[in-house]
């Protein structure tokens, strides 16, 4: 096993004095960091973490005697990212010492460290703020530090800036100043000091904004205080920030209860930044987000974003408890961070919203994201041992959030949410302001369950992948079934060696049972061998079924005999007709559909199978089942694009058999006063109605879309915009399609409400139009015209929604290609951008000739592709999948599209 590299150890840093003045003229910042340190041993030598500046000066002072001297030798290497002051008097061991380093930084325009963020004013002047993103490994582009997790200290920050700019950081400000510099006043504005954190959790910020504010009044724990909460947003703005402001306050009045600690800062400030990589940053007691991902408006967003900022901002509170209070030892455990926030936030949404049925949209997308990506080889554990530091950002995943979060919930579910809760707390507290690892969870959770959580978890934690539980055989007799179980490792390509299945372990997996005789309590039978035989209570009755894994808690797949399925079919079918029938539910409904067409996808099932099993959903009206439906059908349309079109036809008219009759149901127009999920039915119902070609959905949305466009805001609401501007672009040719073009551009540049203006951004590729494609290539590398964040958003439709896939998925490729050492450049620090890139371009490009030319390009990279080597691997394996599936099942699918057409 390769040694983690790590900083030497002879001092350690107990608190740094930061001073800052960032210039938004020239790019740079000047800088100067005061850090006590103790001294672990007789040292000459200091070696700490410092990137992309300059170090003009280093001195170090001995507190006890006040001796003080210069550094004789300054080294900066940037392999390592680390800076090397050499001093001539030993420093002793067991003093405690203050070093003093005076630099000068880079106001980058990378997204990571101190950078600044363009942004074009209301008056269309541009404009430039200095903002922070230290999460992994990037306050050592800000200020010299210990730029490790767990060596924690205390903060005292003052930033120096022009008098008419906000300042901002984790703490409350407790003075400014007044200095003149060369004839201009700016002011000093010093910080509070900070409790002790992690490097990586610091932040500050510096521009011209806006805020909003309320208060948050948590009632328990007994010392809970009020917090300030306000958001930030540029000027004119800040309008858009009520309902996170909102939002903020109550999730922190939750989190105070739910953890019976309370928020330990004075304030939280929430701030929308224009350039900004990732979702969301957890600094704490200053979060910095996205502007889609924070900003609202009740009248001109889409009910998606009200979801997506509600979800975000509670995930990010989270971390201030788990993860900023109490932080992971090393990146190897981010899960622990990711994981727990990603399913606490949904707890607190479901707090908030529960009639959102937030848990159930959680079985659609984060389970089955994880299932997805860890079913391939390429896949890693959730515990995953990183030795650099620059590593880790490759493991900001769906393995670490949505697998982290799915574990956990089954965790949660084993012990009961009272013992879960009780666990959490006892964690929380012993370890308040230090660092840990995944045991130390499990330790508390054991004390509070009087279970052996570490034993339980291990496979789930330490392995990669999950099993696939197999019901080999079954007996009925004398009102009970016998049932011969078993279970592997699911690989999404089906064809693991025996070697493969002897190294993986066996897990410990909830069964979760439930039959006709007690359809809505399981029975709490655990599987923890490969092969085991278990007898449970099953009455004689028409309408008898078996079901496990009752409510998609457990994180695997299951395969049943062909009968029990059909038996399970029926009695969906039953209740769909019937309401007062139904006894499977919905998230067992969406785990059938999956797990079924999972398994096609592997060759454990056929495909024309998986989409006989949809006959029984041909009432279906859940929007969580009716989304698991359009997932799996969709995606079989995306992979099928190059064979027999019969196929495509034949699937269309199977999906609109369960939509159109929907859209007659739903219709165009929503409700002053509708419930979210009717909202965000009525939207799902008549873009899959409109993807899969109902002619009725592509005419009205298309005349609707028409009228928009001459001013009628009204007749198009925000909720169907981006699947209107798709139908119109993919369903107009010549002229007709290029003024639609232009249009949804221009909504893009101008519009003023951030989700309206990227979903127009995410249409554009969705044109079939040759020269339309090539300008959505060109407008995704104009960084004057998208933001460098966004480049994803104007390829997404090229290669997913395009109905000319057959031009546009190899012309992007080759787009891609010709542009890399562009994108390599741009996006250095930002492996998720570029990750992303890879991803888009290379999707659905399953052909056997495709396939050799990206393995190929892949291979002649070589080592320049390190920084997204997981990526890639996955992506190809994907392919492989694809195109195994396509030539094993695509005899089937035709027969099945023949016989279903001919009906």
């Amino acid at each position: 096993m390769e040694k983690r590299e790590l900083l030497p150890t002879n001092v350690k840093p107990t608190h740094y004095q930061i001073f800052l003045f960032p210039d938004l003229e020239k790019f740079i910042f000047e800088g100067e960091v005061v850090i006590d340190l103790n001294v672990n041993n007789d040292s000459t030598e200091i070696i700490t973490n410092a990137y992309d500046m300059t170090v003009h000066t280093a001195t170090i002072t001995d507190v006890s005697s006040m001796e003080k001297q210069d550094a004789t030798d300054i080294q900066i290497n940037k392999d390592s990212q680390t800076l090397k002051l050499t001093f001539t008097n030993v420093i002793k061991k067991g003093s405690k010492a203050k070093l003093s380093i005076k630099f000068t930084g880079n106001l980058n325009n990378e997204m990571t460290g101190f950078y600044r963020s363009e942004y074009t004013d209301k008056d269309g002047k541009k404009k430039f703020m200095a903002c922070t993103q230290f999460e992994s490994v990037y306050a050592r582009r800000s200020f010299p530090c210990w730029d490790e997790p767990a060596l924690k200290a205390t903060f005292d920050i003052k930033l120096r800036a022009e008098v008419d700019k906000t300042t901002l950081s984790n703490m409350p400000i407790i003075k400014e100043e007044k200095v003149t510099i060369n004839g201009k006043e700016y002011k000093d504005v010093t910080f509070d000091t900070t409790p002790i954190m992690s490097t990586y959790l610091v932040a500050y910020i510096v521009g011209e904004l806006d805020y909003v504010e309320t208060m948050s009044n948590p009632t328990a724990p007994a010392d809970a205080k009020p917090i300030k909460v306000r958001v930030y947003t540029l000027k004119g703005e800040s309008s858009q920030g009520n309902y996170a402001a909102e939002v903020a306050a109550r999730v922190l009045e939750y989190f105070s209860e739910y953890f019976n600690i309370p928020y330990p800062l004075p304030k939280m400030d929430l701030i929308a930044i224009p350039d900004f990589e990732f979702g969301a940053m957890e600094n704490w007691g200053l979060v910095t987000f996205r502007t889609v991902a924070l900003l609202y408006d009740e009248k001109k967003s889409s009910v998606a974003s009200k979801e997506y900022v509600c979800t975000t901002v509670a995930h990010e509170l989270a971390h201030q408890w788990f993860g900023n209070l109490v932080t992971l030892g090393w990146w190897n455990d981010l899960w622990l961070n990711e994981g727990f926030a990603t399913f606490v936030g949904t707890l607190a949404t479901d707090y908030l919203y529960p009639k959102w049925k937030i848990f159930t949209s959680f079985v659609v997308d984060e389970l089955q994201s994880a299932l997805d990506l860890d079913s391939l080889r390429s896949s890693h554990p959730v515990q995953v041992e990183i030795n650099k530091a620059t590593e880790v950002d490759q493991v900001f995943d769906n393995i670490s959030y949505e697998k982290g979060a799915s574990v956990i919930r089954m965790l949660c579910a084993c012990l009961g949410q009272e013992k879960f809760m009780d666990g959490v707390r006892i964690y929380l507290k012993r370890h308040m302001y230090s660092n840990t690892i995944t045991k130390d969870l499990w330790k508390a959770l054991s004390e509070s369950s009087g279970i052996d959580v570490k034993n339980l978890m291990g496979s789930w934690i330490n392995d990669v992948g999950y099993p696939i539980v197999t019901i080999k055989d079954y007996k009925q007799e004398n009102n009970e079934l016998t049932l011969s179980l078993s279970q592997k490792r699911f690989i999404s390509t089906g064809d693991m060696t025996p070697e493969e299945e002897a190294k993986y372990a066996t897990w410990w997996v909830p069964l979760g049972i439930t039959t006709h005789a007690s359809p809505t309590k399981s029975l709490e039978n655990i599987l923890t061998e490969k092969e085991q035989t278990i007898t449970i209570p099953y009455p004689d009755d028409t309408n008898k079924f078996i079901k496990l894994n009752f409510g998609e808690t457990g994180m695997y797949r299951v395969k049943y005999p062909k009968n029990l399925l059909q038996n399970i079919g029926e009695v969906i079918k039953l209740g769909l007709e019937d309401k007062s029938k139904e006894v499977i539910g919905v998230s067992d409904r969406i785990g059938i559909i999956s797990d079924t067409f999972a398994l096609a996808k592997n060759g454990s099932e056929r495909t024309d199978n998986a989409l006989e099993l949809l006959k029984y959903f041909e009432k279906e009206t859940d929007y969580n089942v009716l989304s698991q439906i359009y997932v799996n059908t969709y995606g079989l349309r995306s992979i099928w694009y190059e064979k027999d079109p019969k196929f495509l036809e034949a699937l269309s008219k199977l999906v609109l058999k369960i939509f159109s009759p929907l859209v007659d149901k739903y219709g165009f127009d929503y409700a002053q006063e509708e419930s979210y999920i009717d909202s965000k039915t009525r939207t799902l119902v008549l873009k899959v109605a409109g993807f899969f070609g109902d002619k009725k959905v592509i005419n009205e949305i298309i005349r609707r879309l028409e009228l928009f466009i001459k001013g009628d805001d009204a007749i198009l609401n925000p909720n169907i915009r981006r699947f209107a501007y798709v139908i119109a672009l993919s369903n107009t040719n010549g002229e007709k399609a290029e003024t639609f073009y232009e249009e949804i551009l221009n909504i893009y540049k101008n519009h003023e409400i951030a989700d309206q203006r990227l979903i127009a951004l995410r249409s554009l590729g969705a044109s079939k139009e040759s020269k339309l494609i090539e300008r959505t290539l060109n407008i995704a590398m104009d960084t004057e015209l998208i933001r460098l964040q966004d480049i994803m958003y104007a390829l997404i439709s090229l290669t997913y929604d395009n109905p000319n896939i057959k031009e546009s998925r190899p012309r992007a490729w080759k787009w891609m290609v010709d542009n890399w050492s562009i994108f390599e450049e741009r996006y250095k620090t930002s492996a998720s951008i570029l990750a992303d890139i890879f991803e888009f371009c290379s999707e659905g490009l399953n052909s056997n000739e495709s396939l050799k030319e990206v393995e190929n390009w892949v291979e002649k990279m070589g080592p320049k592709l390190d920084i997204i080597r997981r990526s890639t691997n996955q992506a190809i394996e994907r392919l492989k999948q694809q195109n195994t599936w396509i030539e094993r099942d695509d005899k089937y699918v035709q027969a099945w599209a023949e016989k279903y057409l001919a009906n």
